[in-house]
């Protein structure tokens, strides 16, 4: 199995940044074309959601407006056909019944495939560490 080259980083960071801009944008129409048709998201006490389909329904009643995401200790690991990508995250976001501002801090860990030569989301999971 091969590593990853530098190309194949820089690829998988721009989609990881990508996901964040599109995330505080709230263009989740964007952000699924980042990701496999078979997308598995893993939230903190939930359950999975699995497929393009679920994701965008949940994405569709969610309440919270996110103002920033900041990332740290991004690291990317992997070979040229699979890559897994952890990183910390400070959010900054505020519900929707209520506008003051607040803070989630976490980490995640997200898995991508190379699929015919592009890169895609495949599966992400993530903690809060709490406020």
């Amino acid at each position: 199995m091969d590593e990853l080259t530098k190309d194949a980083v820089r690829q998988i960071e721009q989609i990881h940044s990508s996901w964040m801009e599109f995330e505080v944008a709230g263009q989740g129409h964007s952000l699924m074309a980042l990701c496999a048709d078979d997308i598995e998201l893993w939230p903190p006490d939930a359950r999975p959601l699995l497929g393009r389909t679920a994701v965008l329904a949940q994405m569709a009643h969610a309440t919270t407006r996110i103002h920033r995401i900041e990332i740290t200790d991004r690291r990317i690991r992997g070979s040229n056909e699979i890559a897994y990508l952890t990183a910390s995250y400070k959010t900054t976001f505020s519900p929707a019944k209520d506008s003051t501002p607040r803070q989630a801090l976490g980490s995640h860990l997200w898995i991508l495939q190379k699929r015919a030569g592009t890169w895609v989301v495949t599966l992400v999971n993530w903690s809060l560490w709490g406020p």
